[in-house]
Parts: C-alpha cells; sequence; structure tokens
C-alpha cells in the first residue's frame, strides 16, 4: 500500500508484502482494513488484515518459511476475490451496520462485514455475510447516507458494455438529506460539518477548511475541544497538521500532553517526513513503555521517520515474546493468526532498518537486547553489519549466539 499526496508528491510505501490488495477501508482513527490473497500455491484463498504502518506482511519471500517476522492476518476466510472495500461511518445508518468495515467480495458474489473487538494494538474479528450482488466489485457511500454498489454480473474477464449495473442500498425509514456545496459555506458553515455523524461530510469539510484563510484556525479549535467526538477531533489534529504545515508542531505537541488523543497527534506530527525531522522525540520517547500498545505503536512508527539515530538505544529495548518462533522447515507459518504480542517488536524492527542503526544494533549483540537487535541485522545490507557480526561471532563463546549470528549473516547473504 502506497501513501500520496492530493498532487502526487512524497508517494512513500505504506505497508509491504500484500497481494491482491483492490480497495482500502479507512476508519475514522487511521486503521486501514483489506482483503487480499494468500501466497502462490495456497489455494489463492482471502485473507482480511488490518494494515499497520510501516509492517511487513511477507509476500512473497517471508510468506511460508518466515512467519515469525510478519505481522499476521486477522484471518483466512478461504476462496475469494476481494475487490471494494469501505468502513461504514454515517449515522443515518443502524448501529448493527455502522462503525464495520464492509468487504466485497467478487468471486463470492457477496458483501462482508468484519467485526471488530481491540486486541493490542490491533484487533480480532467475526466475518458475517450481508448484501448477495452479482460479481461485486465496488462500493461507497455518499454524505447523505446513500451506499452504492458496483455489480459485474457475469461481464467475463474482459469486461462487457451490455452487462453489470449500479444498486443504491438505504436503511429502512432513512430521510434524504441534501449535501451542500462546500466551497458555497462559511468556515462556520464547515465547522459544523466537521462535527457531523458521516465521516464522508467531515472528510469534504476538512478538505476545504485545509484550503481557507482561516481553516487552520478552526481545525485547531476543533482538535482541541474536548466536548466534540473523537471521531471529530482526529480530523481536526490531521486537518490542522496539513493547513499549518511545520507550524503545526509547536501546538500539536502541545496538544499531546491530552491523553484522549496522543496517539494521533503523535502520527499527524511525524506524517510528512519532510517534517518529521522539526519534531522534538520527547513526547515519542515517554510512551515507549506506555500500557497502551497503540500509544507504543504510533510512538515506533513515529520514532523511525525522524532520522535521529540517537533513538534506537530506546527501540532496541523492545521485547520479543516467545511467540516468535519459525515454522518448522518445510512447513507453512500462521500467516492468518492473529498475534498481537509481536507488533510491537516487529515495528521497533522496522523502524531500527528505517533508520539504518547498523551500530546501534552490533552493540546490542549478546546484551539483553540481543535477539532483537539480530532480528532487525537480517535486512541491514550494510558492509558495516556484516563486519560487525564477524566480530560479535569470534567475541562470544555462547553457542546459541553464533548460531543466530550465523543465521543472520546468512540472511544478508541473500537480499530478498
Amino acid at each position: 500500500i502506497l501513501g500520496v499526496r492530493p498532487d502526487g508528491t512524497e508517494m512513500e510505501i505504506y505497508t509491504h508484502g500484500l497481494r491482491n490488495i483492490y480497495d482500502v477501508a479507512i476508519d475514522p482513527f487511521m486503521n486501514i482494513y483489506t482483503r487480499g490473497n494468500t501466497n502462490d500455491g495456497g489455494g489463492w484463498n482471502i485473507r482480511f488484515i488490518h494494515q499497520i504502518q510501516s509492517g511487513e506482511y511477507g509476500y512473497p519471500v517471508l510468506f511460508k518459511n518466515f512467519t515469525d517476522e510478519i505481522l499476521p492476518a486477522l484471518v483466512d476466510v478461504g476462496g475469494g476475490s476481494g475487490t471494494g472495500a469501505l468502513f461504514m461511518d454515517d449515522s443515518t445508518w443502524p448501529k448493527k451496520y455502522n462503525q464495520v468495515p464492509m468487504m466485497a467480495d467478487w468471486g463470492r458474489s457477496q458483501l462482508f462485514i468484519h467485526r471488530l473487538t481491540e486486541d493490542g494494538a490491533s484487533f480480532k474479528q467475526a466475518d458475517e455475510e450481508f448484501i448477495k450482488l452479482s460479481q461485486i466489485s465496488d462500493l461507497d457511500v455518499d454524505a447523505s447516507g446513500r451506499m452504492f454498489m458496483a455489480a459485474w454480473d457475469r461481464a467475463g474477464y474482459k469486461g462487457n458494455p451490455d452487462k453489470g449495473f449500479v444498486v443504491r442500498a438505504v436503511p429502512k425509514q432513512w430521510d434524504y438529506k441534501p449535501f451542500p456545496v462546500v466551497s458555497e459555506l462559511s468556515v462556520g458553515g464547515l465547522v459544523e460539518y466537521m462535527k457531523s455523524g458521516s465521516a464522508v461530510a467531515r472528510l469534504h469539510a476538512q478538505q476545504e477548511l485545509i484550503t481557507r484563510k482561516n481553516g487552520g484556525n478552526a481545525l485547531l479549535e476543533i482538535a482541541e475541544d474536548k466536548s466534540l467526538s473523537l471521531a471529530s477531533r482526529v480530523a481536526g489534529i490531521f486537518g490542522y497538521a496539513q493547513a499549518a504545515g511545520s507550524g503545526s508542531i509547536e501546538n500539536l505537541v502541545k496538544l499531546a500532553g491530552d491523553p484522549s488523543v496522543k496517539e494521533w497527534v503523535l502520527k499527524a506530527l511525524t506524517d510528512r517526513k519532510s517534517q518529521a525531522v522539526n519534531v522534538p522525540v520527547e513526547p515519542f520517547l515517554e510512551v515507549l513503555n506506555s500500557s497502551d500498545d497503540r500509544l507504543r505503536i504510533a510512538a515506533m512508527v513515529g520514532l523511525g521517520r525522524m532520522e535521529d539515530l540517537d533513538v534506537a538505544a530506546e527501540l532496541l529495548k523492545t521485547e520479543v515474546p516467545a511467540s516468535a518462533v519459525a515454522p518448522v522447515k518445510g512447513t507453512e507459518g500462521p500467516h492468518a493468526t492473529p498475534n498481537s504480542e509481536i507488533i510491537p517488536a516487529h515495528i521497533a524492527v522496522r523502524s531500527l532498518v528505517k533508520l539504518n542503526a547498523v551500530e546501534a544494533c552490533i552493540d546490542a549483540i549478546g546484551t539483553e537486547n540481543s535477539d532483537l537487535a539480530l532480528w532487525a541485522l537480517r535486512y541491514m545490507h550494510d558492509i558495516k553489519a556484516v563486519d560487525g557480526l564477524l566480530k560479535a561471532y569470534d567475541k562470544t563463546q555462547d553457542k546459541a549466539l553464533k548460531k543466530q549470528i550465523v543465521t543472520t549473516l546468512a540472511r544478508l547473504y541473500h537480499k530478498e
């Protein structure tokens, strides 16, 4: 999955190791959900995945034999063809069908709902059938709450101008309320739509406020207003960061003192790598030992985007859980079994690699942080890494550590 600005600049990899991702569903709190296929030879099964920024999901090189190094999917639902995706966030819809990812499956001609429960920094899920539609290929919802679904309807692999249709779905006893032209609204009017129960309405109001002369101040006020819904405040935080650019850093750092929004403030502060280098590291370092894994992950991802090698020693303190075990040779590991306890160590490794913290990782070999350091060194194709590993091998008499070092050198010999 790539992230890119509307003008085509600042394109970067958001997550890696996915197969046949057709669409993404994004919730109000910047969680991303997808459906994708399994590995070659894996039956073309469909996996429902929670995407965590900088995460490695394994396809194709780590998928089978190195599942201890990837973030697993939440479930393998069997055969199918995942297509359109939507996170339904519209208060005009009944509670049962609101605040859920909806995933279209072209192969099964079925729209699915995935019901989520928090699990550490990720989720566990329960999937269920929702709407049957002939080879459903996409879906979307407008700011009034109307959902539209596209049906391929046996148009073949090349398409057919005489096949296919679009249907509209709305809840029973639903009343249509037109959405205004946002460019015609005052700043005050846009602020009111930022309080809407519709994610689409908030998005269009936010994007318009970003372009307005006093829009940045209005977005900051929304971000700071504790009487508003969390969804509105998060939209205000990210909108303000875009509107004010590097000028937002000081106020966002202050807002990080509010624990109810700190996770999203940290994400917004390092959202643009060009500005992340100017952000102080202290708000991130102080939560690395938090009991809130979501907050820890936001901090770890941010530290990996700051280009400050001094933070490597703190990232290396992240514990590698006992569940980080490679599968038996010749067997396929658990690529679709949720394992929330692996996420902090995984993201710490990804940030160390982004920082190219070779020296810090070499220095940690043989210490209490050795396991995480050697994990990160597997991906650091740098002569300093090789030389440091060879010296560490000669220095130690610990047979288990020698084996770990040889394994790491073997990984560096091949570049995935």
